[in-house]
């Protein structure tokens, strides 16, 4: 009788246990997400003397002997040399037809902002970094509010676990590799964390109370291998917000 009790007992528990987590998944939606891109460019180090001056054409002039000049009315064009008995022939320029139908475009407000908005502060060109591990202060802003408790979670854009799937590229790296570029939130922690790189899911950023209005800095860090070639590269990073439902 005892051990009938017992079990029934332990039956009881993990009936609780499943209905408890049932309840909390299904209180748990998403209320909206933000994609965040960060765009670095690879510079050698120390960059070679004259490797960002402009490029010298690698075409030959066609026509490397001196112009002529070509006239009509008042106006006159420089035209290549040509055979003086062959004619010389000037483009002209024709009207082009003005559009029947009228296109307006109409900017409206995202009405999510007030829950998730991001503000940027890459410099014009983006993010510059050598070789080696550079951290960038403050990379951008991130703002979240809700009427219940809620929570942030952030990975890697098109990022996936099963190998050969939507693979990330440098520099969030496809799972298994761990990503390039870190994160952290200085006035939480200065710990830095690698980008979740195994799709959806993701780590959680923060979590916010009931009506807790929260904007915090994201530093970031970016280690790049001496094997990753010079260029410019894009990072794009997934905020979601999911709010515990009424």
């Amino acid at each position: 009788m005892r051990r009938h009790n017992v079990f029934g007992l332990l039956a009881l528990a993990v009936l609780a246990t499943l209905t408890v987590v049932s309840q909390a998944d299904a209180l748990t939606g998403l209320k909206t997400y933000k994609l965040v891109t960060v765009d670095v460019v690879v510079t050698p180090s120390p960059a070679p003397v004259g490797m960002f001056g402009p490029a010298k054409p690698s075409y030959p002039n066609a026509f490397p002997a001196k112009t002529q000049v070509a006239s009509s009315s008042t106006l006159a064009w420089d035209v290549p040399p040509g055979d003086a008995a062959l004619p010389q022939l000037i483009a002209q320029v024709s009207a082009q037809p003005t559009p029947t139908i009228p296109v307006q475009f109409v900017a409206k407000p995202d009405p999510n902002a007030q829950y998730l908005h991001v503000i940027p502060h890459e410099p014009p060109g983006g993010f510059y970094a050598p070789y080696g591990t550079t951290k960038f202060t403050c990379a951008f802003e991130i703002y979240t509010y809700y009427t219940n408790s809620y929570k942030l979670q952030d990975w890697g854009y098109n990022t996936n676990k099963t190998a050969g799937a939507s693979a990330g590229t440098y520099p969030i790296e496809n799972y298994p590799a761990q990503s390039y570029l870190s994160w952290a939130v200085p006035d939480f922690a200065a710990t830095f964390t690698p980008y979740w790189n195994q799709g959806p899911g993701g780590e959680t950023t923060w979590s916010g109370a009931v009506k807790q209005a929260q904007q915090h800095c994201v530093d970031l860090t970016l280690t790049v291998p001496n094997s990753q070639p010079a260029g410019s590269y894009t990072a794009a990073i997934e905020y979601a917000l999911y709010v515990t439902l009424p």
